[in-house]
């Protein structure tokens, strides 16, 4: 059986704490996800069934929450479980690894599914002794059809199937066309072996209760302004000024003994925080600001270098996303457009060590559309959590998160993990106008003021007409000048080309003289040897003749000849003439 299993690598966060304070783990993901599947198991293919992958997520340090997803070739479509055909989706769950069934996540039975992240009832069957009994347990079934994913997910509760730690598992999508099961597929066949981690986080002390909240109605975000690009793989053109540009939006947070980095967000504020004097919001990682969410206060340091006030307005521990409002203004950073790809370049800028300002660069080097994390090689180190990581048009990516542990003593340097935009979403903020920051629309913002505009529309004329004028009469000098040239080298070619041909035909009449004369010497010469020629073909043709006759000759004479011998036994003899002749048995030649 084809067995695959994931290394799971433990996060540790970028939060520096000073004065030897211990530091809080930064929230992990765990997961498992089979190989690439090419082949269609089915008999009669359909791509809409056609399975990829199957995996297991653990998410938000949650010990019992357990995802399962059918991993598609392309997007599902709402209808597909619900047909009327009977066709559904599953995932088949074997608990002691034999071989056989022991629970199985149903897609739901006359239900379409919903197309943003919002699940329906799925269903739930446990088999023992060959026998199958549905399950109480509750099954939600969801998909991301809104922004494009290619998945359909089941959560469900571990302890309430029994889930154990090691189990093998298989995604199976199945199209009954009026009965016909030929078109079906598995990912991966047979299936998959996955071991879960004994434990996602270890959780801060005195967070258990402060997991997820807010103390002011969540913001909200505008219609994106960020600037396409034409290829995110590129660095910046400049990115000096790119840098510059950006650093006043990124500020450093201390809470307590520790600091971090975050950044300031282009958001709408609701009106309970503009009533409180906020003006600006800013995104770092909860586990930068967990240990000051008793009193919702920590310290901003702006990139001038002067310190204000912060107010944690929204935290989410699961998602390691929190925010801060100051009553500052801090210039804001585009969080919203193209859905990053591995690939892409990448910056950071934030305050590893405590040193503000500090830039590195890398590329995407994964994303997880699933989870809205990604994986990048810049550099980062403690004190970079909660940092922008942004493209090569300072669009904000994602969050500085952490960095992975190889062991306990081994970090894995070029491994950086981010916490995407999209998990500030309904946390921190309340997507509404351009609800997915992965796949929202680049556009330039900021168009030239109206005066400018006139200077530029009178700017633009003038100089049309001046070079009109100018055209007409560099085309007018042109035309002469060109007209001119023209027929002096007319002339200049004519008299060329007459003085050629004459002498062309001088010497063409005295090669033609020559030939003929050569012509006739060769004619003479050719009509001798001709008959010298056929004299000599009769004389060989005469020779070969003779030859042929003594080689005949010479062959007759070489054949054998019978030869008479005489034998005599007693008073017998006998005669005997051939080629070679001998004598009978007890006969002897005389």
């Amino acid at each position: 059986m084809l067995r695959r299993t994931c290394a799971l690598f433990v996060t540790v966060s970028l939060l520096i704490q000073l004065l030897g304070s211990t530091t809080a783990n930064a929230a992990t993901t765990w997961y498992q996800r089979s190989k690439l599947d090419i082949t269609y198991d089915g008999t009669l293919y359909n791509s809409q069934y056609d399975l990829e992958h199957s995996s297991v997520y653990i998410f938000d340090n949650s010990d019992d929450e357990i995802y399962f997803y059918l991993e598609f070739l392309q997007v599902p479509k709402v209808s597909m479980f619900n047909d009327g055909l009977g066709s559904f989706g599953i995932i088949s769950l074997d608990y002691d690894r034999d071989g056989k069934e022991d629970f199985r996540l149903w897609t739901p039975s006359g239900v379409n599914l919903r197309t943003n992240r919002v699940s329906v009832n799925g269903r739930a069957k446990s088999y023992v002794n060959g026998s199958s009994a549905v399950s109480s347990c509750s099954v939600d079934v969801f998909t991301n059809i809104d922004e494009g994913d290619e998945w359909v997910g089941f959560k469900v509760s571990r302890k309430c199937i029994g889930l154990p730690n090691t189990f093998n598992m298989f995604g199976y999508a199945e199209y009954n066309d009026k009965g016909n099961v030929g078109s079906f597929d598995f990912a991966p066949y047979p299936d998959l072996t996955v071991t879960l981690p004994s434990s996602t986080s270890s959780t801060a002390a005195g967070s258990s209760s402060n997991s997820s909240g807010s103390i002011y109605t969540l913001p909200s975000n505008k219609s994106n302004g960020t600037t396409s690009a034409s290829n995110y793989s590129d660095a910046p053109s400049d990115l000096s000024k790119l840098s510059e540009s950006l650093l006043p939006s990124v500020i450093t947070v201390k809470c307590q003994n520790g600091s971090g980095t975050g950044w300031s967000a282009d958001a709408e504020l609701s009106d309970a925080l503009k009533s409180a004097g906020f003006t600006s919001i800013l995104f770092t990682n909860h586990h930068v600001i967990e240990d000051c969410l008793t009193n919702k206060v920590v310290s901003v340091v702006l990139s001038n270098g002067s310190t204000i006030a912060g107010t944690i307005f929204a935290w989410n521990e699961g998602s390691d996303i929190a925010g801060i409002a100051t009553k500052t203004s801090v210039p804001p950073l585009q969080w919203i457009g193209t859905r990053p790809k591995q690939g892409w370049w990448v910056g950071v800028l934030g305050s590893p060590l405590g040193e503000a300002g500090i830039l590195t660069t890398g590329i995407v080097s994964s994303v997880n559309n699933i989870s809205s994390t990604f994986t990048f090689t810049a550099a980062i180190n403690p004190g970079n959590s909660g940092g922008p990581v942004f493209d090569s048009t300072g669009r904000v990516l994602g969050l500085a998160t952490s960095k992975n542990l190889i062991s306990s003593n081994i970090i894995a340097e070029g491994f950086g993990n981010a916490q995407g935009t999209p998990l500030l979403c309904s946390r921190v903020i309340s997507c509404v106008v351009e609800k997915d920051p992965w796949g929202g629309t680049p556009k330039f913002k900021g168009a030239a003021s109206t005066a400018e505009l006139t200077a530029a529309a009178e700017a633009k004329a003038a100089a049309e007409a001046a070079a009109k004028v100018a055209q007409d009469k560099a085309v007018a000098e042109a035309k002469a000048a060109a007209e001119a040239a023209a027929k002096v080298a007319q002339d200049k070619a004519v008299a060329e080309a007459k003085a050629a041909a004459e002498a062309a035909a001088k010497v063409a009449a005295d090669l033609i003289s020559k030939l003929q004369n050569d012509f006739s010497s060769l004619s003479t010469n050719f009509n001798s040897t001709l008959t010298k020629y056929n004299e000599a073909v009769a004389q060989i043709e005469f020779l070969q003749g003779v030859i042929k006759n003594l080689q005949s000759q010479v062959s007759e004479l070489m054949k054998p000849r019978p030869e008479t011998i005489v034998c005599t036994k007693g008073a017998l003899y006998k005669i005997i003439t051939k080629i070679s002749p001998k004598c009978p048995s007890g006969y002897k030649r005389k």
